[in-house]
């Protein structure tokens, strides 16, 4: 993501900093340079405004005085939700987050390990591990799961309620309309990055039940609890292929230049359809 639009808590570290007379920040490293309305909260608060009036301005500053209101809605309720992300540093690095629904997924387990910010395979005990350490689990797969899906369940529930009130308010110029679509789209990736995760920590522990069960029969349960996330990371990439198509900060970081170009998702679409047909089976 270009940024993710959690500008409530960059406003509050902003203003806690800025409450410890911190008075110099590196505001960019190979991530976070983006222009965005997280750099602009900044800056503000550095200024002297407070969180909320931060938010508040770079909102109407962005989105037009009529827009502004919903769009800071819609920024607490991000940032309520990244707060339930399962942060470690071993996750970020190794975390499926990189390439959300761009990661394959695999009939067989692969046995390959995960990369730093790169390809985080099938690897389930590494995206949860103490890096390069997987006998020091972090996170269970259960919670591992579950935050992940609590973060994607926030971004959705927020980016609905930030359409639904968009659509009644009076429309702003076309460069705020703009604004808004981008800004839209933005929350939406970083939504189906959250849901990939969820699903394909899914997938992967619903594969070794299956494995265990022995028979197919035994193992009916399992394998359509994979059908469910085959099919639901065809739409999740689907919707990715589109939203990179119309901005092509999507997908892109600077290390590593991009981590995944739409042909990609296109192929995530192939994998899940080929997966499905040996379920089928």
């Amino acid at each position: 993501m270009p940024y993710i639009p959690a500008v409530q808590n960059v406003a509050r570290h902003a203003e806690n900093l800025r409450g410890e007379n911190v008075n110099g920040l590196m505001l960019g490293w190979t991530l976070g340079g983006c222009p965005s309305p997280n750099l602009e909260v900044v800056a503000e608060v550095q200024a002297g405004a407070t969180a909320d009036e931060a938010m508040e301005r770079v909102a109407e500053r962005r989105f037009g005085a009529a827009l502004a209101p919903a769009v800071v809605a819609a920024w607490r309720g991000f940032s309520t939700a990244f707060s339930e992300f399962p942060y470690h540093i071993s996750v970020l690095y190794n975390g499926p987050q990189q390439l959300g629904p761009a990661n394959l997924l695999w009939h067989e387990p692969t046995g390959y390990s995960a990369t730093m910010v790169g390809f985080p395979y099938d690897d389930l005990v590494g995206w949860r591990s103490i890096y390069l350490d997987p006998g020091r689990a972090i996170y269970s797969p259960e919670i591992f799961i579950g935050q992940f899906a609590k973060v994607a369940d926030g971004f959705q529930r927020s980016l609905d309620q930030l359409k639904a009130a968009a659509a009644q308010t009076a429309a702003g110029t076309s460069a705020q309309r703009r604004a808004l679509g981008e800004e839209c789209g933005v929350a939406e990736a970083c939504a189906i990055h959250f849901r990939g995760c969820a699903n394909q920590a899914r997938f992967i522990m619903a594969r070794q039940a299956a494995a265990a069960a022995g028979t197919t029969e035994a193992a009916a349960p399992q394998r359509a609890a994979m059908t469910e996330v085959l099919k639901q990371e065809i739409e999740l990439a689907r919707r990715l292929r589109a939203i990179q198509s119309r901005d092509s900060r999507i997908g892109f970081e600077a290390s590593n230049q991009y981590n995944y170009v739409p042909v990609d998702l296109m192929e995530k679409v192939l994998n899940c359809r080929h997966l499905l047909a040996n379920l089928a089976k």
